[in-house]
């Protein structure tokens, strides 16, 4: 069925519409996740909480039908090594923190969790691996995609820890995952760049570990943003009440360890608007005791003085915060 849709769409599609009753699609899309979250637990390994993200699928049998051509009649199915990609997605599709603590556990407790940096690997170890793999399997272990810490998707898992609400577990990997932090000497770039991936422990000389290479530019850069926004302000600041008019709401996920000695803590938002938020007390903003939004503090288009006791925005304020308009914020947490 498959070979002959890709036969007749070779060359595009003829653009004839049909209608379909939902009645008719939602059988055939239940029947599709059916299939998806029967392959998603096929590759999960039940003892270790993981998932294997790759598969070599070899043929044992088959018929000859003609030169160059045959029938496979059996296979025999080979897991590739554990790559970070598979644990990453699985944390994006955890129903609940629970589920997602148990892929956090577990990947930590993996090979791909580099002991000596703290840091987390792309891959297990390939060699064992044939090179019809890919071009991952030619580096030596610890450079480049192999076994290395490849920033870009070490940022993605990082970003998903923090969006399944893993805040403790977020922040314990914090300092030693994000590059601002990284030590200098050890980097070997200014830690206010990142890099394509990170020379793990597992390369063979031991001077090179930890230390940053750019191979090509990196896409680490858009996670690190989303984990800014997300600390500072929360996943969806902006949204519409029930009135239809726009809001802006502050849900800042943040340790009190980023705030200053005076409990201060100040980023530029859309460019231009300068927030502040203080927090005498220094508390983490997540958590059973966790400083909560008390009061918020603008002046209007009008040079007007506002004052908010919430932890929203309302409208036309929002509108102008958005254009820029309002351009310094303070936030009182208590």
């Amino acid at each position: 069925l498959k070979e002959d849709y890709r036969h007749k769409t070779r060359f595009g599609f003829s653009g004839r519409e049909k209608e379909f009753s939902a009645s008719q699609l939602i059988p055939i899309l239940n029947n599709s996740l059916k299939k998806i979250d029967a392959g998603i637990e096929k590759a999960k390994d039940p003892k270790k909480e993981l998932y294997y993200s790759y598969f070599i699928n070899e043929v044992t049998e088959y018929d000859l039908l003609k030169e160059h051509y045959i029938i496979p009649k059996g296979f025999i199915q080979k897991r590739l090594p554990l790559f970070l990609e598979g644990q990453m997605h699985s944390l994006r599709l955890a129903e609940g923190p629970q589920e997602a603590k148990k892929i956090y556990r577990a990947t930590k407790t993996s090979n791909l969790f580099d002991k000596k940096l703290k840091m987390y690997k792309v891959t297990d170890c390939l060699k064992s691996m044939p090179e019809e793999i890919g071009r991952c399997r030619v580096f030596s272990p610890g450079w480049l995609e192999h076994e290395s810490i490849w920033l870009h998707m070490e940022y993605k898992y990082l970003l998903e820890t923090l969006k399944k609400g893993l805040y403790e577990e977020f922040f314990e990997d914090f300092k030693n995952v994000l590059i601002p932090f990284q030590d200098p000497q050890r980097y070997g770039r200014s830690i206010l760049e990142n890099s394509s991936f990170l020379v793990s422990s597992a390369f063979v000389d031991k001077n090179l570990h930890g230390n940053g290479y750019v191979a090509r530019l990196s896409g680490s850069t858009a996670e690190f943003i989303q984990l800014w926004l997300i600390m500072n302000l929360g996943q969806f600041p902006f949204a519409l009440n029930k009135e239809g008019k726009l809001n802006l709401q502050f849900r800042p996920t943040l340790a009190g360890w980023l705030f200053t000695k005076d409990g201060t803590y100040s980023f530029n938002f859309l460019r231009k608007v300068r927030i502040t938020y203080h927090n005498p007390a220094r508390k983490n903003t997540f958590g059973k005791s966790a400083a909560k939004i008390k009061k918020i503090v603008f002046k209007d288009t009008g040079a007007k003085l506002i004052e908010l006791d919430s932890d929203t925005i309302p409208s036309p304020y929002a509108a102008q915060v958005r254009s820029a308009q309002i351009q310094k914020i303070d936030v009182y947490l208590k």
